[in-house]
């Protein structure tokens, strides 16, 4: 029973830090849409999460090459650290002609999940990288369709665009993996 309500207590902070940190985000974000008022805060506030989710994604794919026993998991991270790291180059390209400065970590719950991953090893790796790579792609997908649908800038607009389907593609083959 102490451990439930352990967990249950463990879970609300981690919610908190993870609502805490998006509010942060948003109120930079809306700090660096007031610096560049070309730059709507909606903008602003995806280019910041695009810029921590794309840090994460190449962090914990490190950590898949590393403590992965699957193969296909192994070529599956290799793909996120390709895919990600050259989306991150064109984010902070992107930035800096937007005159932001990005976020330079991958934010308080990508890091916690991170831990999380680093403590283990071989299969249950193996599952827990997949189910939260999945997990990722699937926010990711939903933030890059809006910014498609909703964003001003189009610049932005269209760095969304661009990534949009490598995402997809991403969110498809965790699912494979996630089905063996």
């Amino acid at each position: 029973m102490r451990r439930i309500a352990l967990g249950a207590a463990l879970a609300l902070g981690l919610a908190g830090c993870a609502a805490t940190q998006q509010a942060a985000d948003t109120t930079v974000a809306a700090a660096k849409a007031q610096v560049n008022p070309t730059l709507s805060t909606q903008d602003a506030t995806f280019m910041t999460e695009a810029t921590r989710d794309g840090l994460a994604e190449v962090a914990m794919a490190r950590l898949a090459e590393k403590y992965g026993r699957s193969p296909a998991v192994k070529r599956f991270a290799r793909h996120m650290i390709e895919d990600h790291g050259r989306a991150n180059q064109e984010m902070l390209a992107l930035a800096r002609r937007k005159d932001i400065t990005p976020p330079e970590t991958m934010g308080v719950a990508h890091q916690q999940t991170h831990d999380r991953l680093a403590n283990l090893r071989g299969a249950a790796f193996d599952r827990a990288y997949v189910r939260t790579m999945l997990e990722d792609h699937q926010d990711d997908v939903r933030e890059f369709q809006a910014q498609v649908r909703d964003g001003t800038d189009p610049e932005v607009k269209a760095f969304a665009e661009r990534y949009l389907p490598v995402l997809q593609e991403h969110a498809q083959q965790a699912q494979r993996l996630a089905r063996r």
